[in-house]
């Protein structure tokens, strides 16, 4: 173990370990299900231990959905954590699916001969998607001198995926072609979801406020482009930052006067979707606005659209004309010019846009649009 790590870091490496060598972060027949195939899903066990859940992110309810949709085919399903590579699974497996393969690889002892292998990816190329976050860091260190930690090197993709018999992939040909230097088994495209909100949607929103809703990774995300855009003197549109900002202390040192000490830049930290906060953020801000660097299909840009908030986004995003305003690039010249001329466009147009936002997040990016997409792939891969 490398003696510069944090001890926090080191107890939870051998917690990792223990759990993994006896087995106890293997969730077994997830479905209660008496099958004799038995299928390992790599994926996430959390939505799966704890039964208190909700599903403020997307991946929580279809990691249960994705192993309902399995045993449906004729599977017991038993999911282990994607995090961890020193779970030891027990038995053979008829068909492996999740997401690999990258860094673990506790399955292939565990297979059947004939085990069909299954490929679920939600991001674009790992080595694509690290070598464009430090692009925008080095981007970073020549505007202001300052060099950040990447928080997005995700490893990267085996080339034994060119061995797996299909692949369920978020996102679309824009950001499939990031897999160009793999032969590729047959992908079948599947859709994010949105939210069905218990609150009344108001279209009727202010055209000079903004949403900036993202997860890890803000330089990645393009969240420091959009900082040194809004915390110009006088600019006339608002931000409303809500991200994992205390999990990245030296992007929160470096941009601390644009994040706390900006009229029109509102930090809100990590907001939950089903909060009277995210509420009142939805019927105020007439767009969300993504720059990012690499994307499967970005999870906040349909959460957005569900609440009917336009969407404007980098192609990176995984996002077609038909869902969202998109970035020719992401220059800071460019995204200037696209708040700048959207935050003056007319009311009757805004409330026209936020309602067609709306109306196609129930259309075409529901939990049955997913499930749809999902049981689609899995049926055609396993019947090859």
């Amino acid at each position: 173990m490398p003696k510069n790590i944090s001890l926090r870091t080191k107890l939870s490496i051998c917690k990792r370990k223990v759990c993994g060598i006896f087995g106890f972060d293997i969730v077994k027949n997830v479905n209660h299900e008496n099958y004799d195939k038995r299928c390992l899903l790599v994926y996430i066990t959390i939505p799966f231990k704890d039964k208190l859940t909700s599903d403020r992110h997307q991946n929580f309810w279809q990691a249960k959905e994705l192993a309902r949709l399995i045993g449906k085919q004729g599977y017991q399903v038993d999911v282990i954590d994607y995090q961890n590579p020193y779970t030891r699974p027990r038995g053979l497996y008829d068909l492996v699916i999740g997401l690999i393969p990258r860094n673990i690889d506790v399955y292939s002892s565990h297979l059947c001969p004939d085990a069909k292998k299954i490929a679920y990816l939600t991001s674009s190329n790992l080595a694509v998607s690290g070598e464009r976050e430090i692009g925008r860091i080095k981007e970073l260190h020549k505007r202001r001198g300052v060099s950040l930690k990447p928080r997005r090197q995700g490893g990267t993709i085996s080339k034994s995926i060119e061995s797996f018999d299909g692949a369920l992939f978020f996102g679309n040909d824009y950001n499939f072609r990031t897999y160009a230097e793999f032969n590729m088994p047959p992908v079948y495209y599947i859709v994010n979801n949105g939210y069905d909100f218990d609150f009344e949607i108001n279209f009727n929103k202010d055209p000079r406020k903004f949403l900036y809703f993202g997860s890890a990774g803000q330089v990645h995300k393009g969240l420091d482009l959009l900082l040194e855009i809004f915390s110009q003197a006088d600019f006339p549109c608002e931000l409303y930052v809500c991200g994992a900002l205390r999990n990245e202390e030296d992007f929160e040192h470096e941009y601390t006067d644009e994040l706390y000490s900006t009229d029109n830049i509102h930090t809100l930290g990590f907001v939950d979707v089903h909060s009277k906060t995210f509420e009142k953020l939805a019927n105020e801000c007439a767009y969300s606005i993504l720059p990012s660097c690499a994307e499967g299909q970005a999870g906040s840009v349909v959460t957005a659209m569900s609440a009917g908030i336009i969407s404007i986004v980098s192609k990176e995003c995984g996002y077609d004309l038909k869902d969202a305003i998109l970035l020719p690039d992401c220059k800071k010249e460019t995204i200037e010019a696209f708040i700048r001329k959207y935050s003056n466009m007319d009311k009757d147009w805004v409330r026209e846009q936020c309602f067609n936002a709306f109306q196609n997040a129930k259309k075409n990016h529901s939990k049955k649009c997913f499930t749809k997409s999902v049981e689609n792939g899995l049926v055609k891969i396993l019947k090859a």
